[in-house]
């Protein structure tokens, strides 16, 4: 989108048949402290006198635009939304209600809160006002993702967020009719969009009796004494829903991501054939795979180069070590369009068919998952990691831990825009380097026992078989390269 000349930001206001309580939004809009915005008005299907309404505003304001949408099969508002998130041409997009109004700094206090260059979504506070003029503020929480997924306490009208995240989770889902907003905060939530509250009063919210369409909708509720509110069953899946929705056009990198796998070779070239034989026979989803040899004098080089020939290969000539390949290749991997990215142990044995298919299909429902599947073979820590939690991901059951060990890593390939490895030893701790970066970045490491995965021969076979190799692999874990 050219952004020459374009407005800052993209105030949206869907309405249907509230001439009247419109008047006040619209006003509230066109009295902000911060004047460089567009204000749509996407009128659905109104038989009143919405029309005349706005055009007389239009006529003083000429930020206003008037889209009128002649009929809403589906009687949502998320579809005269997405029809103004087509039409908007800020950076970052507002909503306002046609029942609520903004405080006059309701945009400037928003705004500020993207000095962060890192955020993606900001939400004020707000103030309720009943039928007969009794206030009370409204549900105020620190944004927390996980209780985002049992409970809304974000409203529609107090959020700003940028242009682009909305249509990289593909708009507002036009088959839900109740806690639209609540659905469109989890998935840019699992896409990964950071959210930050402003604790500032900057919307008054309307209550009353007004019929909806998603007071219509029949909801089963009840109140959490340990909470102390009302809790809300959602009529779709949280934690399961896919991320992507169609409505503002498709995304084929959403639909079917591409796939990259990273591998550092060094000696063991039987090891490393059937680590590629089983990774290339099971993975039942299209990748490419990168490669670092680290100097192997065995025959892995000709092997790649020859045989096999990799997405990429690069044969260094000598040990650089796990940091040094695994950091040249990811920054030759982040120069394509990939949106994730996988290491694969040249020592790791894939037991189970259609693995990567399933990884992937969890990307789907959340990017944010830091995955593996579950690792046999590791006789004193079998899985790979202490668990500290269990759940259903849509039809996947996964295993919470706070560790992914390095046989098979699978991440959203945005984990790596600020992260590289560190450390030092060439044989040392940067697996549990990578587990502690991503946890940071809120992403959640776990186990998908449906898939299992073998380290081959096990690490007491491996130092049978490859004796000087686990000799050096010593010296590496005591001395810095």
């Amino acid at each position: 989108m050219d952004t020459k000349n374009e407005p800052l930001i993209t105030v949206i206001t869907a309405t249907h048949n509230r001439s009247k309580l419109l008047k006040k939004a619209i006003e509230s809009v066109l009295n902000q402290t911060v004047k460089d915005f567009e204000y749509v008005i996407v009128d659905d299907a109104s038989t009143d006198n919405t029309k005349e309404v706005v055009k007389k505003y239009k006529r003083k304001d000429k930020r206003i635009r008037y889209i009128l949408n002649k009929q809403n099969p589906a009687k949502t508002h998320c579809r005269p939304l997405n029809v103004g998130i087509k039409e908007a041409r800020g950076k970052y997009i507002c909503y306002l209600d046609d029942d609520n109004e903004y405080y006059p700094y309701h945009l400037e206090v928003l705004i500020k809160a993207f000095d962060d260059p890192k955020l993606d979504v900001a939400y004020c506070d707000m103030m309720v006002e009943d039928e007969q003029g009794n206030q009370a503020h409204g549900i105020f929480k620190d944004f927390d993702h996980q209780f985002l997924m049992i409970r809304n306490f974000i409203d529609t009208s107090e959020v700003m967020h940028k242009r682009d995240v909305v249509f990289a989770v593909g708009g507002w889902d036009e088959k839900v009719t109740r806690f639209t907003d609540w659905n469109l905060w989890i998935r840019m939530c699992k896409w990964g969009a950071k959210f930050k509250r402003v604790p500032i009063v900057a919307l008054k919210y309307f209550a009353h009796g007004g019929d909806t369409q998603s007071k219509r909708t029949e909801v089963e509720s009840w109140f959490d004494r340990e909470l102390g509110i009302t809790m809300f069953k959602p009529p779709f899946d949280p934690v399961g829903d896919f991320i992507f929705r169609p409505y503002l056009g498709e995304r084929k990198e959403e639909t079917e991501p591409k796939v990259a796998i990273f591998t550092l070779t060094y000696q063991r070239l039987d090891y490393t054939k059937r680590m590629h034989k089983s990774m290339t026979l099971s993975a039942d989803y299209p990748f490419d795979w990168w490669v670092f040899d680290q100097g192997s004098g065995d025959g892995t080089e000709s092997w790649l180069m020859d045989d096999i020939k990799p997405r990429f290969v690069w044969c260094n000539g000598s040990n650089a070590g796990i940091t040094k390949g695994s950091n040249y290749l990811i920054d030759k991997i982040k120069h394509q369009d990939y949106q994730i990215i996988v290491k694969v142990d040249n020592d790791c044995e894939f037991l189970t068919h259609g693995w990567l298919h399933t990884l992937v299909d969890l990307w789907k429902r959340n990017h944010k998952l830091y995955m593996s599947p579950y690792p046999e073979g590791l006789v004193h820590n079998p899985g790979g990691a202490q668990r500290i939690g269990y759940s259903y991901i849509g039809p996947y059951f996964i295993e919470v831990t706070q560790h992914i060990g390095g046989l098979c890593a699978f991440i959203d390939a945005r984990a790596y825009d600020d992260f590289r490895w560190d450390d030092q030893f060439k044989h040392g701790n940067q697996d549990g380097e990578a587990s502690r970066a991503f946890r940071l970045d809120d992403y959640m490491p776990c186990y998908i026992p449906l898939h299992r995965l073998w380290h081959i021969d096990t690490t007491a076979g491996q130092a049978l078989n490859y004796p000087e190799y686990f000799e050096r692999r010593k010296l590496e874990k005591t001395e810095v390269a």
